[in-house]
């Protein structure tokens, strides 16, 4: 990876740089100290790739001071293709971070400018996924390759051992074969559980498969019990249906009697049912004759019946009548006394109004009073709005004067007191003994002399006020005196009374009554004329009602003399009403006597026959039944016996056919499983091979593989390199190796390490016991070693160093050294930038790039 372009906004202290690398390969980077030469080269393309800022800082920290968004775009060239990467932060709300990778297309857009397409993900977590993925370097491992910062030379050199060897297998690209060893272990895992599952496959054939000859000697055995349960069958179904047969004969043989008994009783049943109709004939033939024993009773009864019933009738009638008339009078009554309220309430309106008519004179005498009050309501109020102007007036001049006289009180004790201060200003010429008072010089006195003119002036303007005031007030007190008379007079002219509304208001109100009945007198005459006529109308109905009350009383007690009787007429009636219902019945009971007689004679015949038929049915019957009972029961449980024998050779048939069919089954299943088995077995064989091949290669892509051997054949490529490098830095005073392996403190075995021998004149010793100006040059011969090894090996990822103030510490001897190693080692990678404050160093590079910071709100950057 080369950088291209690195264009910042806000990072840091650079407001906005646009650094352009694109022909730059060895140069020093120089600028005044806080001109963001650091962040630029060593925090802008963190930024851009992983997000990361300065230790100790977050990445809002790292926003200008003033601004509330920051943005670095980074462009370089990778692995052939052209990207760019945009990260951009801004702190406004809850703050917000955006992520973008884009590569080049080959197509050149109008402009000249190249066509970018997205390769980002959903989210900043993905993108930032695929960026690493495109690198191949987290963000420790891009620093302790890439940069040797300020402070930081060995960022790589100075690691434990153990980290050491993990940083160098990365930058190796050796992580790659952890994700080939992932994807063998699960290939071989999936070989290996389809290879398990086939073992277990066949291991559960193998069990099942071991019942088979257990399973054929049942099968012959229950062939066997099977054929003799059929010939049982055989014989007992022979044996049941001789049974069946001769128990059906006893069964039809009681069936048989059954009928005859059942006959027997049927006509014994005729025998009481004939005997019952015969007794029923006999009684009715009995009633009839004693009906027909009293038929001359009955008549005679009927005809004194018939007499009564049409007495009876005739005083129902009168009664009938009678209720009506009391009905009517009742109703009578009612209007009777209708008419008489109606008569009551038209008498006393009669004499309301009448009496009204006659109170004319005083009601005519109160509207007289009532349209007076009303004439005068309106003057008297109209009278009372003028005093109240005239009042109003009065006040309006006396408060004029009462506010002129205070304000001439205010204006004349001003004048007073300027006379006053006047007068004694210039008392002091009395007492001065001045020669000449009209020339004196003293300044007290010249303001003396000057107060003296003034105090004639103030007393000639205040006579002159005084009696302008004077008249003014004058003129008022006149004004008021004038308004007051013109009040009074009005009073004795008007007789003004301020009560008097009101009481004309009051008497209004208690005349108003009498003036609204007054105006109802002339409409009062023809409703009484009226109320007169239905006086005479209703004393006309009523003497009309009280005559016909009169009249029906009299038909009432006539109608009531004739009624005494018929309560008894009534219940005789009833007591006569049986002897007509037997009347009635007499030609049916003489019917019956004569077809009854008849009826029982047959009936007593039929008797006779039904009861021989009886007897001889009986007798039959118990012929027939004998014993055949008791054989039907001993020939039942016979047939029971047979049966239940059939039944338990059925089931027992049955039972045996089920297991037969169910071991037939199973040899039928194990034919198929010795199939499957046979099948199985010819696949395990390619998968076992199968599973051998991938777990070989787990143990290669393992770390003690493949990965190993890369190490081991790139610690003395490294090895060398560095050697080469540390002796140009120390006029070959150094050399180094890489120890890979130690032996461990219990001398039990060795442990991966990576551990830096250093040797010099005085002989070998660890990296970590020299000195900070030794440990530096070491620093940058393993440094750019690993530069070099990269660019060296076909998939190099980073080709470019970045050194920040890192030879400072050298002395100028030594400083000469490294400088003239950092240049010999230029032309082993794209670029190495040097940033650096000291100027022989600066000298040293063909190209510069400068950091101007002369302009406001951008960095000049000058490539040279």
């Amino acid at each position: 990876m080369k950088p291209l372009r690195i264009e910042i906004h806000n990072l840091g202290a650079i407001p906005y740089a646009n650094i352009d690398l694109t022909n730059t390969t060895l140069a020093a980077i120089c600028g005044v100290n806080g001109a963001g030469k650091s962040t630029a080269f060593t925090v802008a393309p963190r930024f851009a790739l992983y997000g990361a800022t300065k230790p100790g800082t977050s990445i809002d920290d790292m926003i200008r001071t003033g601004a509330t968004e920051a943005a670095v775009n980074f462009y370089f060239d990778h692995q052939g293709g052209t990207y760019r990467v945009i990260r951009t932060r801004s702190k406004k709300g809850k703050g917000k971070t955006t992520l973008e990778l884009q590569k080049a297309k080959n197509t050149l857009l109008l402009d000249g400018s190249l066509d970018w397409e997205s390769l980002s993900g959903a989210s900043i977590s993905e993108t930032q996924k695929k960026i690493i993925d495109l690198l191949g370097l987290d963000d420790e491992t891009f620093v302790a390759s890439s940069m040797i910062l300020q402070g930081d030379s060995g960022n790589f050199t100075k690691r434990p051992a153990g980290q050491r060897k993990a940083i160098l297998s990365q930058v190796l690209q050796l992580d790659q074969y952890e994700t080939l060893q992932d994807k063998a272990k699960a290939k071989a895992g999936e070989v290996n559980l389809t290879l398990e599952k086939s073992k277990a496959k066949v291991a559960d054939i193998d069990t099942r498969l071991a019942e088979k000859p257990i399973l054929e000697s049942d099968k012959l055995a229950a062939e066997v019990k099977l054929a003799k349960t059929e010939t049982d069958i055989q014989s007992l179904e022979e044996n049941v249906q001789t049974l069946q047969v001769a128990y059906s004969a006893l069964v039809a043989k009681i069936q048989q009697a059954e009928d005859i008994n059942r006959q027997a009783k049927e006509k014994w049943a005729d025998v009481g049912s004939k005997t019952s109709e015969r007794d029923r004939q006999q009684g009715r033939m009995d009633n009839a004759q004693k009906l027909l024993d009293r038929e001359a009773d009955i008549l005679t009864k009927v005809a004194a019946y018939d007499t009564t019933k049409d007495t009876v009738t005739a005083l129902r009638v009168k009664r009938d009548q009678q209720a009506a008339l009391k009905n009517e009078a009742d109703r009578l009554k009612n209007e009777q006394l209708t008419v008489e309220a109606g008569l009551a309430k038209v008498i006393a309106d009669i004499n309301r109004i009448a009496g009204q008519i006659a109170d004319r004179p005083r009601l005519e005498a109160a509207k007289a009073e009532y349209d007076t009050a009303v004439a005068r309501l309106p003057e008297c109020q109209k009278e009372l709005e003028e005093d109240k102007r005239l009042l109003s007036a009065v006040k309006d001049c006396q408060d004029k004067l009462f506010q002129t006289e205070d304000r001439y009180i205010g204006q004349e004790q001003i004048h007073k007191q300027n006379i006053e201060s006047l007068e004694a200003n210039t008392a002091m010429l009395a007492d001065a003994n001045c020669v000449d008072l009209d020339n004196a010089q003293c300044k007290f006195l010249a303001n003396a002399i000057k107060d003296k003119d003034k105090l004639v002036n103030a007393r000639e303007q205040y006579s002159v006020w005084k009696v302008r005031a004077d008249q003014e007030i004058s003129d008022l007190q006149t004004a008021v005196k004038a308004a007051k008379n013109k009040r009074a007079e009005y009073w004795a002219a008007a007789n003004i009374n301020p009560l008097e509304p009101h009481e004309l208001q009051e008497k209004i109100n208690q005349l108003k009554t009498d003036v609204e009945l007054l105006a109802k007198l002339a409409a009062m005459e023809p409703l009484l004329d009226n109320l007169k006529l239905q006086r005479t109308d209703l004393e006309t109905r009523q003497a009309d009602i009280n005559v016909r009350l009169e009249n029906m009383r009299n038909q009432y007690r006539e109608l009531s003399d004739g009624l005494k009787e018929l309560p008894a007429m009534e219940i005789k009636l009833t007591e006569l009403e049986p002897w007509l219902r037997s009347k009635e019945q007499l030609p049916a009971a003489k019917e019956i006597a004569n077809t009854a007689r008849e009826t029982i004679d047959r009936l007593k015949t039929e008797i006779n026959d039904l009861t021989i038929q009886v007897v001889n049915l009986e007798t039959e019957y118990k012929t027939l039944m004998g014993d055949s009972e008791t054989l039907k029961q001993d020939a039942e449980k016979r047939l029971k016996e047979a049966q239940d024998s059939l039944k338990q050779c059925r089931d027992e048939h049955l039972s045996l056919t089920g297991r037969l069919g169910g071991i037939r089954a199973k040899l039928v299943l194990m034919e198929d499983d010795e199939k499957t088995r046979q099948s199985l077995m010819g696949e395990m064989e390619p998968l076992a091979k199968e599973l051998v091949r991938w777990q070989t290669l787990v143990k290669a892509f393992g770390k003690d593989g493949i990965p190993a051997l890369i190490i081991e054949n790139a610690v003395p490529e490294l090895e060398r390199i560095a050697n080469d490098i540390l002796g140009q830095m120390s006029g070959g005073k150094n050399y180094l190796r890489f120890e890979t392996q130690r032996e461990l403190k219990s001398g039990k075995g060795m442990t991966e390490t990576l551990d830096i021998i250093v040797g010099d004149w005085a002989g070998e010793r660890i990296y970590e016991t020299f000195s900070g100006g030794e440990q530096l040059r070491i620093d940058f011969a393993i440094r750019f070693a690993l530069a070099e090894l990269l660019a060296r090996r076909a998939g190099s990822k980073i080709d470019w160093i970045v050194v920040d103030e890192g030879i400072g510490s050298q002395d100028a001897h030594h400083r000469e050294l490294v400088l003239q190693a950092i240049k010999g080692v230029s032309d082993r990678f794209s670029m190495i930038l040097v940033i650096t404050h000291i100027e022989e160093a600066q000298k040293f590079f063909e190209q510069t790039i400068h950091f101007d910071v002369s302009g406001e709100d951008e960095r000049i950057i000058q490539v040279a």
